[in-house]
């Protein structure tokens, strides 16, 4: 038996006296408390105890347990009581992230979450309210995709949950998430690159055509250490970027492990960074403050970048990556195998390349329709003669 009554002895003594409401013999505790008790012992063989008001919730609870017990699917419903954010501090301390992927994580969860779930029993969090909230996230001026990453960091939270046997399943199910907004690229031709690159403050210049002549990431070119450049292989190889991490940049490794990449040098951006590495004689990374400090990316983009935006008349709303898509664009545009843009950009799957620069790809059809039609012409005698049709069909087994 695991169910008792905690106000009546289970072997009472010969002669000892009942209680006038239930007519049997009372325990210490009689009256006190929840009458009904569940005992069990947990996957450590440690006995745990857990008190009803009715015989019927202890007796469905003691059911249930016993038939989920065999099949490993016994959760402790004091287990779901746990608030969201003290199980996130948990799942966050084993998480093996990056430091500014770490720093991401935090920001979303106290900004975002917390507000919302923080307070909240796992157990009681509802598909509904999930979705609710997304909504909101949404209505209250978050672009999709940072819904999109809030969402993701939740449901990685919950996953967790279940996972650790703290819930039996997540409320991340059927979701709706924003439509994101398609990606715009502004593409920048090679004379309003040398005109940016001409407005920019000559210690900064070449930052230009890392991402221009390089497809080089705003923080992985802001990275760039001079030993990090083979000027007689014309390449440089991609194995650091600058991010920030408690307000201060620090070098750290790259986005993904795509990232970690060899990009050839152009003529054009290897003699800029000769000049600028002449002129400048960098230790160690090739750009930095008045100070000697790393470069931060929103003093860059607001003291540097912006005014030389205005100064070369180029569109005032471009970015840094707009840059980067010049460079997918214009070496595509001049035949560049995609597979190859896609490894110099350091996409971890070409479906990503191909989405965002596939109908950039010039004349793909009819540079198909030319080799093949070049493979065929030896062998039928002479190019665009289709070869003979049979005058007769094949004779079929009956």
């Amino acid at each position: 038996m695991t169910v008792y009554d905690r106000w009546h002895k289970s072997r009472p003594e010969p002669g000892e006296a009942k209680c006038s409401e239930h007519k049997r013999v009372p325990t210490a505790k009689h009256g006190q408390g929840a009458r009904w008790q569940v005992r069990y012992r947990d996957e450590k063989g440690q006995q745990l105890k857990r008190n009803f008001e009715r015989k019927a919730d202890a007796d469905r609870f003691d059911v249930t347990r016993r038939a989920d017990e065999p099949r490993g699917e016994w959760i402790d419903p004091k287990l779901g009581q746990t608030r969201f954010q003290v199980y996130a501090q948990t799942w966050m301390a084993s998480r093996l992230h990056k430091p500014g992927t770490a720093m991401t994580y935090a920001g979303h969860l106290k900004n975002h979450i917390n507000p919302v779930f923080g307070l909240v029993p796992l157990i009681s969090i509802r598909p509904t309210a999930v979705q609710r909230w997304v909504k909101d996230l949404h209505v209250k001026g978050l672009a999709p995709r940072t819904v999109e990453t809030v969402y993701v960091i939740f449901s990685s939270v919950m996953r967790g949950a279940v996972r650790d046997g703290m819930i039996r399943r997540s409320p991340c199910v059927d979701i709706r998430l924003p439509e994101p907004d398609k990606t715009t690229i502004r593409l920048l031709s090679p004379a309003e690159v040398i005109a940016l690159y001409r407005a920019m403050r000559p210690e900064y210049a070449p930052l230009v055509l890392l991402g221009a002549a390089a497809g080089l990431r705003q923080g992985e070119a802001l990275g760039l250490a001079v030993d990090r450049i083979d000027f007689a292989e014309g390449m440089l190889t991609v194995d650091q970027q600058v991010v920030v991490i408690d307000r201060r940049p620090v070098l750290a490794p790259p986005k993904t492990r795509a990232s970690v990449r060899d990009v050839p040098v152009p003529a054009v951006l290897a003699d800029a960074l000769a000049e600028h590495i002449d002129r400048c004689e960098p230790e160690d990374v090739l750009f930095r403050t008045t100070r000697g400090n790393l470069i931060r990316r929103d003093y860059f983009n607001a003291d540097v970048l912006r005014p030389a935006i205005l100064a070369a008349g180029v569109p005032a709303d471009m970015t840094f990556h707009d840059l980067r898509h010049t460079f997918a664009s214009t070496a595509l545009a001049e035949g560049v195998p995609i597979s190859e843009v896609s490894r110099w950009l350091g996409h971890e799957s070409i479906t990503t390349t191909v989405d965002l620069y596939g109908h950039l790809v010039p004349e793909a059809s009819e540079r198909a329709r030319t080799a093949l039609d070049n493979a065929f012409a030896s062998a039928l005698g002479s190019a665009g003669c289709a070869p003979d049709v049979p005058s007769q069909g094949f004779d079929l087994p009956g």
